[in-house]
């Protein structure tokens, strides 16, 4: 697992099973010394067949919001 680092948190994408099908979450964990960790669906209300399809687009998208990141979107 490849993590990214975005300002005050480190991001990595993963598939989460939800009753049999699997969503895209991208999961943001606070840098230390905060222990938070939270997961945020990719787009709401998209499921996929597999495991590896939703860990796939899980990670472009925590690629995308890290190269986001990196371009200035938080400083808006």
């Amino acid at each position: 697992m490849t993590e990214f680092d975005i300002g005050e948190f480190f991001i990595h994408g993963e598939a989460r099973e939800v009753e049999g099908e699997f969503q895209a979450v991208i999961v943001m964990r606070a840098k230390p010394p905060l222990k938070t960790v939270t997961c945020h669906q990719v787009e709401k209300d998209r499921w996929f067949k597999t495991a590896e399809v939703a860990a796939v687009a899980a990670r472009e998208a925590a690629l995308s919001l890290k190269a986001a990141v990196d371009q200035g979107a938080l400083n808006a």
